[in-house]
């Protein structure tokens, strides 16, 4: 690799709890003909100079202050070049701090096409035939207790839901819902041929489908308000976004999303800045600072060997990232691993595995939902169960709740540990399969975590170099920030490491960081179809397998470069050739933000 100072990155490790989100340029942009503006002074002043640049105003994004969404008629609505209109000059205005042309951002959903019989809604009771019961997620006893998800408002953030569906009608809530996509308050989907857009309706009714209706199936949060955004039946940009993360954040208190970049084993992407804020704004402001629950699903790569630490929604510490588990307790074929995965409920494994019934478009139903699309939306109703049982946790308590309830049982993984903390935890189930009557049994009796501490320690700059076969392996140590009482930590939480280096093939790399107590956390694995050679700017990896463990201590990163691995390989139908290169150069600067709890929980 040339010796240059473009081609030269900084390496940052960065052990945190409420970092922003980083990503990489887009590949090939796709312009379109809407802007979000920022301007100060109010609505009058951003309808001026809308008026003035021949704009039309939109509103406001979302809950975003002082963001507005624009709209130019005269200008390509799709294009691969920015717009160069007289419009441009708007950002010349003095009221006018930042303005970005929204570009097309590929979104898919986490769901995959399969039909077994239809029978009995095996994931909510427990069956005596498998395990002992350790199979069971507990709804039936949660239910038992009287918790119902009454009270509590789940939405969610799909291609739209039937709101007239006789499942969902009754629990539907028309303030938890509004169509992105068209701009009106209704997120009825749009229907064609293929059902295609029946996504957020299937999520929907896992979470709030009534009760003894004689219809299709029952929720396992059945007396839960049930919301919806249509967000994917369009143009999915940052705007469209933020729009939908920041809808009502007072009045929803879940949002559950089963969608995200591309899980082709190859693809860096995650929220841009006005998603970044949407998140951050959540977890500050929302439900009456409690924060926002986020729920993610994890993904659907695994035959492409993705690792889902590569996407910046379920990477990230905001937001509550859920993986898979067939009911034989089974890695299904589609999961992927990695160590930003909190907890697990259930969907499919094999073909011959039973699947979720749900709600379905057309007023039907189905018994063919799968991948991690259907446990995001079944996470979302346990932790709305719980959110019923104490309205006053925080997101934070949410995922210690989550952390301390979950059980491995009878989930099969090779990598099963117990960190320092007597945590079991795996990089494909986090913490295990989610337990909702413990959970609501925790949540009666939770006391809040104490407010987060932020420690930063900074290392001395050095230059690293990284040859193909080879490992870096960097000790950083941390002391907790003992010095200030203000930032002074003991316990953690999430770690984060924020990761900048130059590669010819970004798939050959693998990232693994050691805590003081001795628990490793895969980063990053080898990715057999990412031949990228933008490596990584900025990219934060995260890692909950510390949890509860002292911050204290020596800090353990290792990057491996390791091609042959990957090419000796057999995949069908591909081949590689020699890899013949020169070294991948990496600076290293170590800034360590510690989000720890003060005492002992």
């Amino acid at each position: 690799m040339v010796r240059n100072a473009a081609w030269r990155r900084s390496l940052l490790c960065v052990l945190a709890l409420s970092l922003g989100f980083a990503s990489p340029p887009c590949k090939a942009r796709i312009y379109t003909n809407h802007w979000a503006v920022r301007i100060v002074g109010g609505p009058e002043v951003a309808e001026r100079i809308a008026d003035k640049y021949g704009y039309r105003n939109m509103g406001q994004i979302g809950d975003l202050k002082d963001h507005y969404h624009f709209f130019h008629s005269r200008t390509i609505k799709r294009s691969t070049l920015s717009s160069r209109g007289r419009h441009s000059f708007i950002s010349m205005e003095p009221k006018v701090e930042w303005i970005q042309q929204q570009v097309v951002k590929r979104r898919i959903k986490r769901d995959y096409k399969q039909s077994p019989p239809l029978s009995l809604m095996w994931y909510i009771h427990c069956n005596d035939d498998v395990h002992n019961c350790q199979s069971d997620m507990n709804i039936m006893g949660a239910w038992k207790r009287g918790y119902t998800g009454k009270d509590v408002v789940v939405t969610i953030l799909d291609d739209g839901i039937e709101r007239n569906h006789p499942d969902l009608f009754q629990n539907y809530d028309p303030q938890a819902s509004f169509d992105v996509n068209g701009n009106d308050m209704d997120p009825m989907p749009r229907y064609d041929a293929t059902n295609e857009n029946k996504h957020g309706t299937r999520c929907a009714g896992e979470v709030a489908a009534a009760a003894n209706n004689s219809h299709c199936i029952v929720g396992i949060a059945y007396n839960a308000r049930i919301g919806g955004v249509r967000m994917l039946d369009g143009d999915v940009t940052d705007m469209v976004e933020a729009k939908s993360l920041s809808l009502q954040p007072q009045h929803i208190d879940i949002y559950s999303a089963s969608w995200g970049p591309d899980d082709d084993g190859k693809t860096v992407d995650g929220p841009a800045s006005l998603a970044r804020q949407a998140f951050e704004n959540g977890i500050r402001m929302g439900r009456k600072g409690r924060g926002s629950i986020f729920v993610w699903a994890s993904g659907n790569g695994g035959r492409s060997r993705d690792h889902c630490s590569c996407d910046g929604y379920t990477n990230s510490i905001y937001t509550i990232s859920i993986s898979s588990t067939a009911e034989s307790g089974r890695k299904p074929w589609y999961l992927e691993e990695c160590s930003s995965t909190l907890t697990t409920t259930y969907s499919s494994g094999e073909n011959y595995d039973r699947k979720i019934i749900t709600t379905d478009l057309r007023h039907r139903c189905t018994d063919s939902h799968t991948g991690t699309s259907a446990s995001a939306p079944m996470a979302a109703a346990i932790i709305a169960l719980a959110l019923e049982a104490n309205p006053l946790l925080t997101w934070r308590d949410v995922q210690h709740i989550i952390v301390k309830t979950s059980r491995a049982g009878h989930l099969s993984a090779p990598d099963w540990k117990t960190n320092a903390a007597g945590y079991n935890v795996s990089h494909l189930y986090g913490f295990g399969l989610m337990d909702a009557e413990a959970m609501v049994k925790e949540a009666e009796r939770w006391r809040q975590v104490p407010t987060q501490h932020v420690c930063v320690e900074s290392a001395d700059r050095q230059i690293r170099t990284i040859r193909p076969e080879h490992v870096v392996r960097s000790v950083y140590k941390a002391t907790g920030c003992t010095d200030n009482l203000n930032h002074h930590v003991i316990y953690l939480e999430h770690v984060v490491v924020r990761i900048t280096i130059t590669h010819p093939r970004r798939g050959d790399l693998s990232i693994n960081l050691t805590s003081p107590s001795g628990t490793k956390s895969q980063l990053l694995a080898n990715r057999l179809f990412d031949h990228s050679m933008e490596g990584f700017k900025n990219w934060e990896f995260m890692t909950t397998h510390c949890w509860g463990e002292k911050a204290a201590g020596d800090w353990v990163l290792e990057i491996y470069d390791s091609p042959s691995q990957l090419r000796s390989q057999k995949v069908p139908g591909m081949t590689f050739k020699n890899n013949t290169r020169s070294d991948c150069f990496i600076t290293s600067i170590l800034v360590l933000f510690c989000h720890l709890l003060t005492m002992v929980l």
